[in-house]
């Protein structure tokens, strides 16, 4: 029996042979598991062997959809992608917000399983009983933006997740996203994508309705929620300036400087929001003067950005957004990127890679020099092919010692260092994140420096701990780490499973009481704050457990190296502080938070896997 809120099916498509599809979603599957995140996993579980080569015809893309996708639940945008992903050689689930979970829906389907892989380039399209492979030759070679350009042309209204060159010359630290605009694939699932002949998935809008048990009660909770977010005092703020404007306070207190950029910045953007989402924190970027100007360009956010070689604070802001530009098109992730040539920076001024290593590269920080090497990295051209490897590869392919330099999370280049602003749940939940395609995981709301105790108990209660956990996490002065990163997750695995962006700006506004009566809603069917918050857990166990039969141990949740190397930012000296940057972090208090975090979890602490009890506990003993 198909339940209200989902689509109801599931299409399986076979590259290989060109075999395409359907099965009924198990109704029990979608109560275990709720949808997305959730359901990937377990369909990860059951379909992808565990030692698959990430870029072999046997890896598997499994892209999902949440009961709240295509509701007026506001910012339920999220789509998630789960594979095994090559630059960490574990399964991952991606998320990103856009029009392609309700463009999908719309045709009847919550999950898309993508095997095997085409003779010779193809599309995947979408819409309604209509699914088909169409050839991509006259596409392949295209960017990611002018991929979508010329698939809106035949298709529009659609949707499209897209692979740019660094998708098709197979790059590990590759990155796409849905209409320009929401990224996701970190860690390389474009160039899963790329090996499979994959250049572009098209969700067309279809002609079904998404079924609400309870129209009248849905529309009550999104008023009542709507009220709050049109009051936020940092709304005009945000829409206005955009995630610049509301950061730039948080990256000042870095030590980063974007002095002058706020008023050319806000002149330059167009706020783009995701279907339902009343913040709007994307954007539309169009030059009209300075440096590469005219140029107009699109952006899931503006946040943290850092130019200094243009001659006008114009020409710097430019700069970094021509940038930004040319990491969009070619689908390079800027993340691992700059660790990987942050690496090669410092084994250069060591003497430890030459001219020979770089393949006659003068390597600097000059801006040109940086933009000429994204390029290459994208089309593995000369030391572009080292960088398109990451900084683990690029170091262990080097050798001399190089490897030992590398700060990395199972191979990932960690988005937030501690040093910079303090240890917190973020930090953590980068090293224990079971696959690493993000960072997101750790937070509960809150985590910038500066928040109290009675503040982080708010959001704790908000989030659904219980008052036994926020016992064991709390004290008057301080929290455990370990303990309160476990729930953090089990809220952000919530979102994912029910198809929900957990952005800040929008995710404020949320709580687990009204999650609750936004499903019951949805669904019809009666939930609980403990029942919301088992299923969650249920599915991060899951995740764990793919990822523990790829090999990952507590080995593996490991900070890097160079985190306990204090670091020099002009006259200050930065080690990793606490939350509250009062007492020194040391390995022995990483190895205390671990042992903390596994506990409340469940899992064994010598090994990191979720005990048998655990599982049983979960309904997932037969795993």
């Amino acid at each position: 029996m198909e339940i209200p809120g989902y689509a109801g099916s599931i299409l399986y498509v076979d590259l290989t042979s060109g075999q395409i599809s359907k099965e009924a979603l198990d109704p029990e599957l979608a109560r275990a598991f709720l949808g997305g995140h959730g359901i990937n996993c377990k369909l990860a579980y059951d379909l992808i062997p565990p030692n698959v080569d990430p870029l072999s015809p046997e890896n598997t893309i499994i892209i999902g959809t949440g009961p709240f996708s295509g509701t007026l639940v506001p910012g339920s945008a999220e789509l998630v992608i789960t594979s095994k992903l090559p630059l960490s050689g574990g399964f991952g689930t991606n998320a990103g917000g856009g029009h392609f979970p309700v463009m999908l829906k719309s045709s009847g389907y919550d999950h898309v399983v993508i095997t095997g892989r085409a003779p010779k380039p193809v599309y995947l399209k979408i819409r309604d009983d209509d699914v088909a492979l169409c050839g991509a030759g006259h596409l392949w070679g295209l960017d990611n933006f002018e991929t979508v350009d010329a698939l809106r042309a035949r298709y529009e209204p659609c949707s499209i997740i897209p692979i740019g060159p660094a998708g098709e010359n197979l790059v590990r630290i590759s990155v796409t996203s849905q209409d320009k605009l929401g990224t996701v694939g970190f860690g390389g699932l474009p160039a899963v994508m790329g090996s499979k002949n994959l250049k572009a998935i098209v969700a067309v809008q279809g002609t079904r309705e998404i079924r609400i048990a309870h129209r009248l009660r849905l529309q009550r909770a999104v008023d009542e929620m709507l009220e709050r977010v049109m009051s936020y005092r940092l709304r005009p703020k945000l829409l206005e300036g955009g995630t610049n404007a509301m950061t730039a306070e948080w990256i000042s207190g870095m030590g980063l400087d974007t002095e002058g950029w706020a008023d050319i910045h806000q002149k330059s953007r167009k706020t783009l929001a995701c279907p339902s989402c009343p913040m709007g924190d994307k954007e539309l970027v169009r030059l009209r003067e300075g440096e590469y100007s005219p140029m107009t360009t699109y952006m899931t956010h503006f946040m943290g950005e850092m130019e200094s070689s243009g001659n006008t604070p114009l020409d710097n802001h430019n700069r970094a957004i021509k940038r930004l530009d040319i990491f969009n098109r070619n689908g390079i992730c800027m993340i691992n990127f700059h660790n990987a040539i942050g690496l090669m920076f410092s084994l250069c001024e060591e003497g430890v890679i030459t001219k020979e290593d770089t393949v006659g590269i003068e390597l600097n920080s000059d801006y040109d020099t940086i933009l000429r090497l994204i390029d290459m990295a994208a089309h593995r051209e000369g030391f572009g092919d080292v960088l398109a490897e990451g900084a683990l590869r690029a170091a262990q392919s080097i050798g001399r010692g190089a490897e030992e330099a590398v700060i990395h999370i199972k191979g990932c280049s960690p988005f937030l260092d501690p040093r910079y602003d303090n240890f917190h749940t973020m930090n953590f939940a980068q090293m224990v994140h079971p696959g690493r395609p993000n960072y997101a995981c750790g937070g509960i709301g809150i985590y910038m420096p500066g928040r109290s105790i009675d503040m982080h108990i708010m959001h704790a209660r908000r989030i659904g701990i219980s008052d036994d956990a926020i016992e064991r996490i709390f004290t008057s002065e301080a929290y455990n780490i370990g303990r309160l990163t476990k729930h953090a997750e089990d809220w952000f695995s919530l979102f994912n499973c029910l198809g929900h962006c957990h952005r800040l700006y929008i995710h404020r506004f949320h709580s687990i009481e009204g999650f609750v009566e936004f499903y019951s809603a949805i669904t019809g069917i009666e939930t609980t704050p403990v029942e919301l918050l088992k299923a969650a857990e249920r599915a991060w166990n899951m995740y764990k457990l793919l990822n523990v039969r790829v090999g990952f141990s507590r080995e593996d949740d490991r900070p890097p190296k160079a985190w306990f190397k204090p670091f020099k930012a002009g006259e200050k000296v930065l080690p990793i502080k606490d939350y509250f940057g009062t007492t020194t972090i040391t390995k022995a208090d990483i190895e205390r938070y671990l042992d903390d975090y596994y506990d409340e979890r469940g899992w064994d602490k010598r090994s990191g896997a979720p005990t048998p009890e655990k599982l049983k506990e979960l309904q997932l003993e037969t795993l």
